[in-house]
Order: C-alpha cells, then structure tokens, then sequence
C-alpha cells in the first residue's frame, strides 16, 4: 500500500519515475526536454507535445509543436506562469483513442467515468460522459483493454486504496513501456 497522492506535484514526481506504469514520455524542466529534443530533431521527429500544469485542473497546453516547446514555453513565463508548475509530454495519439476515463474502487466496487470520444480526456469527457458501475464497469474496463493492461490498473487501484486513476486507452501500443495500449495520466486521492 502507498502513502495517499495529496497533491498533484507529488504525483508527478512519481509519475515521471514510473511508479503508475506506461505513461507518455514527459520531461521535468524545458531544459530535460530541450537535450532530448536534439534526438528528435536529428530523426526528423516532428510530432505535437503537451505542456502540462503542476497544478490540479490548471490550464494545460495541448498540440504544441516540438520545434515551437520552447518559444511557447517562454511565452508562458513572460504571462506570469512558472516554471516550477510546467512539464512538457508527448502528445499522446488522441485520434486513437478507442475508451478513457476515471476509475476508483467505491461501497459499489469499481465506479467508472469514461468516454469513447477521441480527443484530450477534458475535452473529450466535456463532450460525452458515461458512467458505470459493479460487474457492468468491470466488463467495460476487460473489453477496452488488454488482460495485461487491465490487471495493471487493477493493481493500481489495491495499491492506491481511496485513489482515482485517469487513463487512456489507443488502438496501438503507446507510451513508454513497451506492450501496453493503456496509458495512465493521474492517480489521486479522493
């Protein structure tokens, strides 16, 4: 059992040393970005990334160009955003999004939140919010994803007990752990 995740810096920390599983690639500060950035540029890599917030349900930035990170990123701080609340990630491929949603084990079991928009999981669950429950949540969360992927939030969920844990599923395997189509975007306490 982990110690609860109280606050969203907290559960960055955590998620960037990949105690959630597959995530997206994210990188702390502009600067660890800006040497993996070399990387991609000498492979001709020219895919979208997403300047997140440190900041529970602060703005977030989607869609970003990699080769304009940096200039965005500086137009933030010159707005008064800092720097210690940013990190920047891949765009994860939201056009393959096949189910996402929020999971928590409550007094009926597994309560599902989800969706099957494919877009960012805000926009996509502003546009259309389905929930579940019991046997009916189970059976949803087993027929969207892979056995593997399933057990894994299963274990999330024993491992994080009073935790809600934000996930997106792709039609392709994604993220940085080989194998898997879920990715795991927040873990909180409720």
């Amino acid at each position: 059992m982990h110690k609860p995740i109280m606050r969203k810096k907290q559960f960055v920390k955590l998620y960037n040393q990949g105690v959630f599983g597959n995530h997206s690639p994210t990188w702390d500060t502009l600067e660890e970005f800006l040497r993996f950035k070399y990387q991609l540029d000498r492979s001709n890599y020219i895919g979208l990334c997403h300047i997140r917030n440190r900041i529970a349900n602060g703005p977030t930035w989607y869609n970003v160009p990699c080769i304009e990170v940096e200039h965005r990123w500086k137009q933030l701080l010159k707005q008064g955003v800092s720097a210690n609340n940013l990190y920047i990630s891949l765009m994860a491929p939201t056009e393959s999004t096949t189910f996402q949603g929020e999971v928590m084990l409550g007094i009926w079991g597994i309560e599902l939140l989800y969706t099957t928009v494919a877009l960012p999981m805000r926009e996509a669950l502003q546009q259309e919010t389905k929930s579940a429950r019991g046997i009916i949540a189970s059976s949803l969360l087993q027929y969207f994803l892979d056995v593997n992927d399933y057990e894994w939030l299963m274990t999330l969920l024993d491992n994080f007990e009073n935790h809600v844990v934000e996930f997106s599923v792709y039609d392709h395997c994604w993220g940085t752990l080989p194998g898997h189509r879920m990715v795991v975007w927040e873990t909180r306490a409720y």
